[in-house]
């Protein structure tokens, strides 16, 4: 690991507001070890977090046969382990040994969790980390015949800075994404570095991209895994040719202008209703867009999310229409439970 401001736990420590750190030092816990100990074993249950506060440690992962076994890291003063198994619940995917008398801080799971949550420095720090993690194994684990794969838990770690990781390592290999019940809801292929097909929700292409980004704290988990196919066939019409940093630039800018966007419109509450004969227009970027929108909600009132479910535009794009529809009052909204306003008739309650 490096050692500096974003991999050196006490460089961070040191650095943030003293509620904040007598907070952490009350939920740490120091433990000592005689060289050659296991802290944990692969295959256990992840319990707690640890922070090398002195000596040195070694992490290795071990073939599902057992007869291979590979180092995959030694750990210093600052450097931490045992993170990823409490953020995505899943076993211990290395075996952590001491290399010489060591002592660790170790902070329990639900006290980590608690922590990340209530001090966003100290979330941020381990987001990025692992960013760098990602990118660092991925790059070696194309040779190896037991991939370690990575991932973690979409509320702490942001879609920006995983993507941001697997570009700038320039790898080939599939980001797939599952929600909280474990259900795949996106899928993005890289090669050399970038974006080649992505799937997300109901979306392909670079719409899928925005709108994974757009959903980045979805409740469920990530995992990246290195390889030159992909594991599900996409759909060639919607390969995406756009560079990663503008793709990444772009994206930054397009969740900045999805918050803009009232938060009453972006739960896409009721029926979009024509009040105008015929649609006037005059934005050529997002005329297709509204052209087809206006021709779904020809015959009766839309609800807005089944039919943002009928095109392949991220969110925004589509609110950003719907925006100007109702702002230029050749659209309205109308409650799902009432019906279609009649002109000249009541006006609903």
């Amino acid at each position: 690991m490096e050692h500096d401001f974003e991999a050196n736990f006490f460089t961070l420590h040191s650095l943030l507001d003293t509620a904040s750190r007598i907070e952490i030092d009350s939920v740490c816990k120091k433990l000592s070890y005689e060289a050659d100990e296991v802290i944990y074993q692969q295959g256990e249950e992840a319990h707690a977090v640890f922070i090398v506060a002195s000596g040195v440690v070694e992490a290795l992962t071990h073939s599902p046969d057992g007869k291979q076994t590979r180092s995959l890291a030694y750990m210093r003063k600052g450097d931490f382990f045992g993170d990823l198994g409490v953020l995505t619940a899943q076993s211990r995917l290395a075996t952590v040994r001491t290399c010489e008398p060591t002592q660790v801080l170790q902070i329990e799971k639900l006290m980590f969790v608690r922590l990340i949550d209530k001090i966003p420095k100290l979330g941020a720090y381990f987001a990025r980390n692992l960013a760098r993690r990602l990118h660092k194994t991925s790059s070696e684990a194309q040779l190896d015949t037991y991939l370690l794969d990575l991932g973690g838990n979409l509320q702490h770690f942001d879609l920006l800075i995983i993507f941001q990781a697997i570009t700038s390592a320039n790898h080939s290999g599939e980001l797939r994404l599952n929600n909280a019940s474990n259900e795949l809801i996106g899928s993005f292929f890289f090669r050399q570095g970038r974006v080649e097909f992505a799937r997300f929700a109901h979306l392909e292409g670079v719409e899928a991209v925005w709108q994974g980004f757009l959903d980045s704290a979805t409740e469920g988990a990530f995992s990246f895994r290195v390889g030159m196919k992909p594991t599900l066939p996409f759909n060639k019409e919607y390969k995406i040719d756009i560079d990663s940093t503008d793709l990444l630039m772009q994206g930054v800018s397009k969740r900045d202008a999805y918050l803009a966007i009232d938060a009453t419109l972006r739960k896409m509450p009721g029926k979009l209703h024509r009040k105008a004969e015929l649609l006037r227009w005059s934005e050529e970027e997002t005329s297709t867009l509204a052209g087809r929108i206006w021709e779904l909600i020809s015959k009766r009132p839309q609800p807005l999310d089944s039919l943002w479910r009928r095109l392949n535009y991220s969110s925004l794009a589509f609110l950003q229409v719907v925006g100007e529809l109702l702002r230029s009052r050749q659209a309205e909204l109308v409650p799902e439970a009432e019906k279609t306003p009649v002109e000249g008739g009541p006006t609903p309650h």
